[in-house]
């Protein structure tokens, strides 16, 4: 969760590449060394959703709202993200 002088956003990001998916930045920079040798690639992306907290919103219910948006925008990057 960030914020902005009054105002508030949730944030959810991970790292994509090669049919592999982490959240953590050190281990996308593990892969994409490992990568870099094994495979001569560099390539990845890294993912990230971002959504306002209304006013007395729970993070919980952002989270939701974030959760359903990823549900449906991940297949849709399978034609985008190197594999």
């Amino acid at each position: 969760m960030t914020s902005k002088g009054g105002d508030r956003e949730l944030v959810i990001y991970w790292y994509q590449a090669h049919d592999r998916v982490v959240a953590s930045e050190y281990w996308a920079k593990y892969y994409l060394i490992a990568d870099s040798i094994r495979m001569n690639r560099s390539d990845g992306a890294m993912v990230r959703l971002i959504t306002p907290m209304y006013h007395k919103e729970s993070p919980d219910a952002a989270q939701a709202r974030l959760l359903n948006l990823g549900s449906q925008l991940v297949p849709l990057l399978n034609g985008y993200i190197p594999r």
